[in-house]
């Protein structure tokens, strides 16, 4: 969850015209919704079935493609997927609609679930003309794909596999970190509509030692190259709506829907796809206690549960943001999500 940081950017070129070359030759698909929204697909193609990857909060696609060695998409189709990466309603190139308008900004976890994946699976799925697809999500991106495999009438007909990355969804007994950061997002929420937190990505981009403690809550195994690419690539505006929604979690320590009923976690239990949970042992963001809640939650009689971190033979622990772009993720954390999609 980057709650302080945003940065908008247009496909693989950003406003500084810094060029991404090895997406160039991406295809691009916007796909309306059905509540008259608009998500965005960036195609990798390979030879073989179709993979959904999605980014987590104040993300976009990105945070799984930010260069030919740290991007999850070529990797997957270099080993005969053909990988589609999403960006969310109001993230990356989904800023906009097809009209090109700026899309409304009091979009909802719930809307990415039950909208914005939908939208993308069943374009996929048309595209492709394979009956299922399977589903890679990062933090919150494995939070919205959790909760459409437990509650969408077509998840069980239309996904392959599942596999979570860093994501939280036990928020019982918040730590000192959660509650600040929930509690400084439902503030801002109460004041904009949409946070412009890219003002904060852009400072911390361009200084290299600050101040602030946001590297160490992010990541721990990102060199400065990358992480100056990370902060000027895969960052987009926090909305009102899920800012309310995990503002919410600071009183009911549960992340509810936007009528404040229904836990989601419970469509946990509904899950029957085949589901791989991956947890980062330096993590603060998703904390493997957090993430371990979900797992434990998945009806899915095949499921199985990851730390990645040194004492389970990893090369670090790792952070949040390391799991998909840190210097080891491409050696450690791919193979692992490849290996659980082919099975």
């Amino acid at each position: 969850m980057m709650f302080f940081l945003s940065w908008w950017t247009l496909g693989c070129v950003t406003e500084e015209l810094d060029v991404s070359v090895h997406c160039l030759n991406t295809e691009q698909h916007v796909v309306p919704t059905e509540d008259g929204a608009a998500v965005h697909l960036h195609r990798h193609r390979g030879q073989g079935p179709p993979v959904l990857v999605v980014h987590g909060i104040s993300s976009n696609h990105h945070a799984w493609d930010l260069t030919e060695d740290r991007s999850l998409g070529v990797y997957l189709a270099e080993h005969g997927f053909d990988a589609w990466l999403l960006d969310l309603r109001g993230h990356g190139d989904a800023r906009r609609d097809s009209l090109g308008k700026v899309q409304r900004a009091g979009w909802s976890v719930d809307d990415y679930a039950r909208y914005d994946v939908s939208a993308a699976v069943s374009r996929i799925r048309s595209e492709t003309g394979y009956a299922q697809v399977a589903y890679v999500g990062h933090s919150l991106g494995g939070m919205v794909g959790g909760i459409y495999a437990g509650s969408s009438p077509e998840a069980d007909a239309s996904l392959s596999s599942l596999v979570l990355v860093g994501s939280p969804m036990d928020f019982t007994d918040p730590d000192p970190v959660m509650r600040l950061g929930l509690q400084m997002g439902a503030t801002a929420s109460m004041i904009l509509p949409v946070v412009p937190s890219q003002l904060g990505a852009r400072f911390q981009a361009q200084i290299e030692h600050s101040v602030l403690p946001i590297d160490a809550l992010l990541f721990r195994d990102i060199d400065t190259h990358h992480r100056s690419l990370m902060y000027r690539r895969i960052v987009s505006p926090l909305s009102k709506g899920e800012l309310q929604q995990f503002g919410d979690v600071v009183q009911h320590h549960a992340l509810r829907d936007e009528e404040g009923v229904v836990d989601h976690l419970d469509a946990f239990a509904d899950v029957h796809t085949p589901t791989l949970v991956v947890a980062g042992r330096g993590d603060l963001i998703a904390p493997v206690d957090r993430v371990l809640g979900s797992y434990r939650r998945l009806g899915a009689e095949k499921k199985s549960f990851v730390v990645a971190g040194r004492a389970t033979g990893f090369a670090v622990d790792y952070g949040h943001l390391d799991l998909t772009l840190g210097d080891h993720a491409q050696e450690e954390i791919y193979p692992r999500i490849l290996q659980w999609i082919q099975e």
